[in-house]
C-alpha cells in the first residue's frame, strides 16, 4: 500500500489535483480545532482496496487530506478513531497556544 499521501517530505506543499467533495465517500467529523476539522471516511472502492482515511482540513472548505490510511481489517476503524482523536487533540493543543 502506497503511504505517498500520509506522510511525505514535501509536506505544506501543494498536491496534485483532489478529486471533487462530492465523489467522495461520507465523511464522518470526529472534531475541530485550529480552524480545522478532522474525520474518517471508509473508502471500499479505494485504489489501496477497502480502506479507512483519517481525513484533516479546514473548517470552512470541503477539502481534506488523507494523513492516515489503514486497511479495512478487524479492529482497524478503532484505531482510525484512535489516530483521528490523537491529531484532533493536537489541533487543540495548538489553538491553546495561539
Amino acid at each position: 500500500m502506497p503511504d505517498d499521501n500520509v506522510i511525505r517530505p514535501a509536506f505544506g506543499t501543494p498536491r496534485a489535483p483532489r478529486e471533487p467533495a462530492s465523489a467522495q465517500p461520507p465523511l464522518r467529523i470526529l472534531g475541530t480545532g485550529a480552524g480545522h476539522r478532522v474525520g474518517l471516511i471508509r473508502d471500499p472502492a479505494a485504489e489501496e482496496g477497502d480502506v479507512f482515511r483519517v481525513v484533516v482540513g479546514p473548517e470552512d472548505e470541503a477539502v481534506v487530506e488523507t494523513v492516515a490510511l489503514l486497511p479495512a481489517a478487524e479492529g482497524a476503524e478503532v484505531e482510525a478513531e484512535r489516530i483521528g482523536l490523537a491529531i484532533l487533540r493536537t489541533l487543540e493543543v495548538v489553538e491553546g497556544a495561539i
